[in-house]
């Protein structure tokens, strides 16, 4: 399960962009086909009446898959871009510090988040009662607000640079994004800043809280945790596929031992310089452990990176 799930979790930036962009160019395929079919059909009316969220609480109480499938639904071009850019490389910076589950979750919460916040005011304000039964909310911008003003509050002086150019710490970043989303609101789309302002709510909180000491997000990952755990019993707790392990040391003996498994056993000696390269890498797998550490703490650990700490130690 362990493997499945550090598997799931590695490069999650990279497996959320492609979510977009997958679900975005195959709406835009079928749009194609219906376009050289004559159809009349309209591909991105029908993807936002089924996937995107509803102001109407009536409605959304019969599209209640919405809050989750609107966050990863985009029919613009240019609104896809840009929430992927935002995305690209502040997540990165994200996952420098912390870690891919925890970065779905804040995605997916501060989404969640974001169209509660999106549902409530068009409820709430009567500046929006008019327009309710013909307003929704799709794309990713919630959840993308989420992990840039998490990573933002978390790291606040950590600076960037723009075009190589212009350095800007992360806290003026996270101030400028929420001033433009807030002056935004009565001019157009108020209800995808609404939502900006909720995921950014929850990735505030997020961040304070694990400065703090308590990650708001560990019952979510539990639970992904425990659902992987289900399927992976479910599909692969009866199968024992045969295995090869080839592990080499710096020993004398050159000889292959078979086993019943057909496991192998390599103990070809290892050449000065793939010694030193496998140290140096060990080496810096570690500092970026012991970092991870002070700045979160040691519960914060993926299960891999607490066996190669107590690998590790056990070698020294």
């Amino acid at each position: 399960m362990n493997t499945i799930s550090n598997f799931i979790s590695k490069n999650m930036v990279n497996k959320l962009i492609a979510v977009n962009i997958i679900v975005y160019l195959l709406i835009k395929v079928i749009g194609l086909f219906l376009f050289l079919g004559a159809s009349n059909i309209n591909v991105d009316l029908y993807s936002s009446y089924y996937c995107a969220v509803p102001a109407s609480i009536s409605d959304l109480g019969n599209h209640f898959w919405t809050p989750i499938t609107y966050m990863f639904l985009h029919t613009d071009f240019w609104h896809i871009f840009g929430n992927m850019l935002w995305l690209f490389f502040l997540g990165r910076i994200f996952i420098d510090f912390l870690d891919g589950r925890q970065l779905f979750a804040v995605y997916f919460l501060g989404g969640l988040t974001g169209a509660l916040f999106f549902v409530g005011a068009y409820n709430l304000f009567p500046v929006f009662q008019p327009v309710i039964d013909n307003t929704v909310a799709l794309g990713a911008s919630a959840a993308v607000s989420a992990i840039v003003i998490a990573i933002c509050v978390y790291k606040p002086n950590y600076d960037i640079y723009f075009f190589a150019l212009l350095k800007v710490s992360l806290k003026w970043l996270a101030i400028i994004y929420i001033i433009f989303d807030l002056l935004s609101i009565p001019k157009e789309n108020p209800g995808g800043h609404i939502a900006h302002i909720g995921g950014a709510a929850f990735g505030a909180c997020f961040a304070i809280c694990l400065k703090n000491g308590k990650d708001i997000t560990r019952w979510f990952c539990s639970m992904i945790d425990a659902i992987i755990g289900f399927f992976s019993n479910l599909f692969f707790s009866d199968k024992k596929p045969k295995m090869k392990v080839s592990y080499r040391a710096n020993m004398n003996n050159n000889n292959k031992k078979k086993y019943s498994n057909e496991t192998y056993i390599d103990t070809t000696p290892l050449t000065d310089e793939e010694f030193n390269q496998q140290k140096a890498s060990d080496q810096q797998r570690m500092d970026k452990i012991l970092e991870k550490i002070s700045q979160s703490g040691y519960d914060y650990l993926t299960q891999d990176e607490k066996d190669f700490l107590f690998k590790m130690s056990k070698n020294n």
